[in-house]
């Protein structure tokens, strides 16, 4: 079988998998729709130059990453520091479509979408909310137009990640190693291009970028991005792991599986979780104190005043009073959980065997 880490690499093993599981419309749609969505935002990506070429000079400087096993507390710090007004971020709508002049072309459908209540792909109840004009996650713009992501095989085609013929090919796909220093670096480019463009609509503003995967990637971001601050959020695994296998359970693709496809989807997501925590260490242990700021999960949820000071001082720069207060006063809110994740149990997994398989992280933030 043909496999490539190219983005036709990825698309081409994708349907593979998808005819091989028996998921005929699925494959379809992906097959038809795919290289639709590529080619219309490469041209106008390139339009861009020619109707908009003023945003060549805008700046990305000192961007700030913010990574965690998902489930962490990400999102939710992101969101919050997103409020200040004082970063350039992206919006699902930017994602999707990272041209300035399609996005122009294009913004009465997405006046429209909102107008009719209809711009929610993924509801809140799932675990993770998805609207067109939320802040989301950088890893969004190389999922739909590179295919460079783990949520390409966590779950678009989660078959990849357990199907005998590719899952040995697609654990390496999205990481920096020998294999993939071209791409990644491209990825890097790419993810460049596009924070260059939301500076240009942010008059300059540092970007803040929540990017979960890109904790594998380091070293090309690096690259990139010499100037690059991150920001690391780490969480108890006996949570962390029933709250990440709900929420792949309960997204569209995930709903696709069969129980035992879900059983074998988990076995390597374990796998995958304790690589994501060992990966995080490792990271750590190359990069300068002065380039990284690292919290836990209860700091941020029980501490919170003080965790985003510490960010603010982290970054060298001051928090305006309007946000200071909106912290203040949002600190001071009673959390009430949304949803009820089932236990490690249900999940066939064991307080012990947590413990063991974590004892590195046990040792390092929870003792």
């Amino acid at each position: 079988m043909f496999q490539s880490n190219s983005t036709f690499g990825i698309y081409y093993s994708s349907l593979l998998v998808l005819f091989r599981n028996r998921k005929f419309l699925f494959f379809i749609l992906f097959l038809l729709c795919y290289p639709i969505i590529v080619v219309i935002n490469r041209i106008f990506l390139f339009l861009d130059y020619i109707l908009i070429p003023e945003f060549e000079e805008a700046k990305v400087k000192k961007p700030v990453f913010i990574m965690g096993v998902n489930r962490s507390g990400t999102t939710f710090f992101h969101k919050l520091i997103s409020k200040s007004n004082q970063f350039s971020t992206s919006t699902t709508w930017d994602l999707i479509i990272p041209s300035l002049s399609l996005r122009k072309l294009l913004s009465l459908i997405g006046y429209a979408l909102k107008y009719f209540n209809i711009d929610q792909i993924e509801k809140k109840n799932k675990g993770h909310q998805v609207k067109l004009d939320n802040i989301e996650e950088d890893e969004m713009l190389l999922f739909i137009h590179k295919l460079d992501s783990l949520w390409v095989s966590n779950h678009l085609v989660p078959w990849l990640k357990f199907d005998v013929k590719t899952k040995s090919f697609i654990k390496n796909v999205y990481r920096d190693n020998s294999k993939n220093d071209n791409r990644n670096i491209r990825s890097m480019l790419f993810c460049k291009d596009f924070f260059q463009r939301q500076a240009f609509l942010n008059k300059n503003k540092p970007h803040l970028s929540k990017s979960n995967p890109f904790i594998f990637k380091i070293e090309s971001i690096l690259r990139v991005f010499p100037d690059a601050r991150f920001v690391f959020l780490v969480r108890d695994p006996l949570d962390t792991i029933p709250s990440y296998f709900s929420l792949q359970e309960n997204v569209k693709f995930g709903n696709l599986l069969s129980n035992e496809e879900l059983k074998l989807l988990r076995k390597e997501t374990y796998s995958e979780i304790i690589e994501w925590y060992k990966e995080t260490e490792k990271v750590k242990s190359k990069l300068y104190k002065k380039q990284f700021i690292v919290f836990t999960y209860k700091q941020i949820t029980e501490d919170l005043e003080n965790s985003i000071k510490s960010f603010y001082k982290f970054i060298n720069k001051k928090m305006t009073k309007k946000f200071e207060k909106e912290v203040s006063r949002f600190s001071n809110k009673k959390y009430v959980k949304k949803h009820q994740n089932k236990s490690i149990a249900d999940y066939g997994f064991t307080k012990k065997q947590i413990l063991n398989d974590f004892d590195f992280v046990y040792q390092e933030y929870f003792t």
